[in-house]
């Protein structure tokens, strides 16, 4: 059996569903896609990845020791439960488990350690998971683990869709590089379509301004008024963009149990409770370190929550659930008296205006706005 032969199929017993092999050379034409990305503003407020694309492309910069790279895929797919109701916001499927980045690292540790047994040698190896100045997405295509979608995920073959962690395990192996795997969407652009803000392009590109996972979870400040409604029930990422697409079929289940939304937030929270947390030392001991949810800080995740109260409020069928209504108002209610942050007061406002009930906006609440524009905008709602 050749190296690589074993290395696939140690990876394969840890549960990595997919194992190629990188090749350290500079990734030229990858690089050139990537800037042009930057270049049409689609970076969005995410700085680090507008710094330095050259050393992003450049795989042989990364880890000196190096000569080959082993990447590995990893599903995180699980089916979410029936929807808990009109309180609660969807998180996406890849944060309704524990942090993965401490999780996969722990495996290329165990990889690491079971290729040194297999080889009868010590491997001098970096083990590196969406933490590191590396294009993932063109070094993965590249290589064979799936094709780039439309959507701009890694779809891999046979089927197997693209709800998938990608990681690296850069090592001093000389091993042969993998080639690219020919896979297409053809003329399917069902991403495109489904997308609520239309972040994806049909050249195939995501423009970040829009999209919801960015503007949930990257984004520092507020949410734009024009794609609030657009939200819908996402409090945390998007899902929507790989539910709709034919590779998506069926994915397999999540092999490890970190994964599992028993490990983690699950794929549903109580919005209610979310926006009861008055500080960051509550959301701390709320989510711990270990939960992707801690990645917008409290700040974030309740802007979040706001405006997908304020997107229930709106729907017609909540007029029928009177309990969640005036819960969902209270709530929204009781927040703005006790919060401090102009801008969550301020998007806790928006949510109550999604009632078209004139009587839940009082003088008082429009006085703790701080930005006259927006007190103007919200004029019409007041006793």
């Amino acid at each position: 059996m050749s190296s690589k032969q074993a290395i696939v199929e140690i990876a394969q017993s840890l549960g990595f569903e997919r194992t190629v092999i990188g090749s350290i050379e500079p990734m030229d034409a990858e690089r050139k896609q990537y800037e042009r990305w930057l270049e049409q503003g689609y970076a969005a407020g995410m700085e680090y990845l507008k710094r330095n694309p050259h050393f992003r492309t450049s795989p042989q910069l990364l880890y000196p020791n190096s000569r080959s790279a082993i990447i590995v895929s990893v599903s995180y797919f699980t089916q979410p439960p029936p929807d808990p109701g009109p309180r609660f916001g969807r998180v996406a499927r890849y944060a309704v488990g524990l942090d993965y980045h401490p999780v996969i690292r722990a495996r290329l540790r165990e990889l690491k350690s079971r290729i040194e047994e297999k080889l009868g040698r010590p491997l001098i190896a970096k083990a590196f998971t969406d933490d590191v100045a590396l294009y993932e997405q063109g070094y993965a295509a590249r290589h064979g683990l799936g094709f780039s979608g439309k959507n701009t995920m890694i779809i891999g073959p046979k089927l197997s869709g693209s709800y998938y962690f990608i990681a690296e395990l850069f090592t001093d192996l000389d091993l042969d590089a993998d080639e690219p795997y020919i896979g297409t969407c053809g003329s399917c652009f069902r991403c495109g379509d489904a997308c609520p803000t239309d972040a994806i392009t049909s050249a195939g590109e995501v423009d970040a301004n829009l999209c919801i996972s960015y503007l949930t979870i990257e984004n520092k400040g507020e949410i734009p008024f024009r794609l609030r409604s657009k939200i819908g029930r996402w409090v945390f990422g998007c899902d929507i963009c790989q539910e709709v697409c034919p590779y998506n079929q069926r994915p397999p289940e999540s092999p490890w149990r970190e994964f599992q939304p028993s490990s983690g937030s699950g794929h549903y929270i109580d919005l209610c409770e979310l926006i009861s947390i008055e500080n960051d030392i509550e959301f701390k001991l709320r989510f711990g370190d270990s939960s992707p949810l801690r990645r917008p800080r409290r700040f974030g995740l309740l802007r979040n929550a706001l405006v997908v109260l304020g997107n229930s409020l709106s729907r017609s069928e909540l007029q029928d659930a009177v309990v969640d209504r005036l819960h969902i108002i209270e709530s929204l209610q009781s927040f703005v008296s006790r919060e401090e942050n102009p801008v969550l007061i301020e998007h806790a406002i928006w949510a109550l205006a999604q009632s078209a009930d004139s009587t839940l906006i009082s003088g008082a609440m429009l006085d703790r706005v701080v930005d006259p524009a927006i007190r103007d905008k919200f004029s019409e709602y007041i006793i």
